[in-house]
Parts: C-alpha cells; structure tokens; sequence
C-alpha cells in the first residue's frame, strides 16, 4: 500500500501540518532540522505526494502544457522532447496536445489546459496562413490569464514571451556560404511563404546576394510546402535553370532533393550542392552527409521552460524575446567550383 503524510508524520514524530509545510512550501519557517528528519521518513517509507492534495495546498500542479503543431515533424518532435527533459528538471510534468496547425483545435487544446490547472502553457506555433485565425490565436491566448510562452513559429503582435531564431540569419548564412565557395546559380526551396519564418530566412538570402554583388533572381525560388515532395518536384525545375547548388528552407526538402537526384543520375556534390536548415538527426547519417544549419534546440528549450517557471513564480518583469543563432554545420553535400562554373 502506498504510504501517506499520516505516515511520515508517525516515522519522524512530528504533526501531519510540519510535514506538509515541510515537503510542500519552502518558504515556511520550518527548520532546516525537522526538514531533514522529514525528508529521511519520506525516504525510508518510499513516500511519494500525492499531486492533487499538493496543488491544493500550493494552488500549483507542476504541471506544463506544449502545444506542437506536428507531432510526426521530426524537428518538432526533438524539440519538444529537449522542452520535456528541461521541464522536467526544472520540477515540471508536461502535457502534450498537437494542432495540426488548425486554429480551432489550438484554442480547444488552450481551453482544455486551463481546465486542467496547468500552470503555463507552451505554443511552438502561434501564426497562421490566415489573419483571421492570427486574431483568434492571439485573442485566446490573451484571455487565459496563464503565463504563455511563444516559440518557433511565433506571430510578433503577440505581448508573451518568446524564444525565436534568427531566421534572417540563417538564411543569410547558407547562401553567403555557397556564394563563398563559388556558386551563382543557387536555387532557394522555401516553405509557404505566408509563414513569417520562411519571408524573414528569404530576406535573409536577398541580403546575402546584395553583398557579394550577385543579382537576386526571384525565378530560382521555388515556393515548397516544407515536406519532403517539395524537394523531389522542386530539384528538375531548379536543373531547368541550371542552377549549381540549392538551399532548402528545411532538411526534409533537402532529403527531397537527394531523393530526386538519383533518378537524374545527378552526384552530390559532384554535379550539384546542397544546403538544409534545422539539422534533424538523420542529416549526419543520409550519403553524403548534409550541410545544414543548426537549429539549437536545446539551448532554446532551456530558454522556454526558464521564461515560463520565471512567470509562474509571479515575475513582474516585462516580456521578453529571447533569439538565438542557426549554426552552420559544413559536411559533404557542398562543393567548392569555380566561379566561371557558375
């Protein structure tokens, strides 16, 4: 049988009252003494709280809810898995619910947290193709009155926290790097282009070619879905071009990419470079080895889960947005040619 507080309080010889301030409120004026013989009791009895009696005493549940918008997005998976193991050495248990980046089920899923007494909420996506669905986001969110915590895909007008990436400079990273190593002709495979992070890691681009003096030609962007087909229909349009490298505005399209290659008898990176972003696992494994730009996740989610435990305990402080870099991560996909290759 489970033990309990009554039992605790019996092994240390102290009232049930100490023991609950004691395991529970660490701010009470109980002695480091009779915490220690409270902590030893609990130990030898293998007492475990019981997490709804504990939220009632403390009105916290410990718990976290995340929001993914894909659950089988190997990136939003790690992601939200680096969220969990930071949450959970921070003290917190998390709830996951997945939207499918539909805005009506975000809200049911906002809605259902705070019945649930969660004590804060973590969304990886809060924009949305629609500017109507952007304002019933943005609206939910505000009314919760539960501390928020915004990521990845994040719409700006949002007063919340947030931690984002520099999407204007990983996208200016990977093109300055090929146009380093040679290429003109490079091909940029973007995700729709109604999503904020994919303008901004374009804009990027643009500023790359401006400042290596090359024209950007809008022709030799191909607007993709962020899925692995889009790599596939995207590489003979770019060949049709005769583009010497590509740079896809995630690794699964970059998987794409390679897919297609073979069936054009096309070598990378003899015949033709390429260059992801996210950095997902398989991208040091695939033939040849991908260069890509990192995505921190783990940096990032440490970030997300300090902001919202900040906010739980009652920080006053002013919002904050927290931005981290992509990191470039040269492997075996890209070749340096000659400038009049290109």
């Amino acid at each position: 049988m489970r033990s309990t507080i009554k039992d605790v309080a019996k092994r240390a010889g102290i009232s049930t009252t100490t023991v609950s301030l004691a395991l529970n409120d660490p701010h009470s004026s109980i002695s480091e003494r009779t915490r220690e013989l409270v902590a030893q009791a609990a130990k030898e009895l293998n007492y475990r709280p019981n997490r709804l009696a504990v939220s009632l005493v403390t009105k916290k549940t410990h718990t976290i809810g995340l929001l993914i918008a894909d659950n089988k997005n190997t990136l939003q998976a790690a992601f939200s898995s680096q969220i969990e193991s930071a949450a959970v050495q921070s003290g917190y248990s998390i709830i996951f619910g997945t939207t499918h980046g539909n805005v009506e089920s975000t809200i049911h899923h906002l809605y259902d947290f705070s019945d649930r007494g969660v004590d804060g909420i973590i969304m990886t996506q809060s924009i949305y193709d629609d500017p109507g669905d952007n304002e019933l986001c943005l609206n939910a969110i505000e009314e919760l009155r539960i501390p928020v915590v915004l990521t990845d895909r994040v719409h700006s007008d949002s007063t919340k926290d947030m931690v984002i990436l520099n999407d204007f400079k990983g996208g200016y990273e990977a093109v300055k790097y090929l146009l380093d190593i040679g290429h003109r002709r490079i091909g940029l495979v973007t995700g729709s282009m109604k999503v904020s992070n994919c303008v901004k890691r374009l804009n990027g681009c643009k500023r790359a070619f401006e400042e290596a003096g090359v024209p950007f030609d809008d022709s030799y962007v191909y607007e993709g879905n962020f899925g692995f087909s889009s790599g596939v229909d995207a590489l003979p349009y770019l060949l049709g071009k005769k583009a010497t490298a590509v740079f896809t505005f995630n690794d699964m399209m970059a998987y794409g990419i390679y897919k297609a290659a073979v069936n054009f008898n096309i070598n990378i990176p003899d015949d033709f470079s390429v260059v992801g972003f996210d950095d997902i696992f398989f991208s040091d494994i695939i033939y040849p080895p991908l260069t890509t730009m990192e995505f921190p996740i783990k940096d990032m989610a440490s970030a997300v889960i300090k902001l919202l435990v900040k906010q739980i305990e009652d920080s006053q402080d002013p919002a904050q947005i927290i931005s981290f870099d992509p990191i470039l991560k040269v492997r075996g996909s890209t070749k340096k040619i000659n400038i009049q290759e290109a």
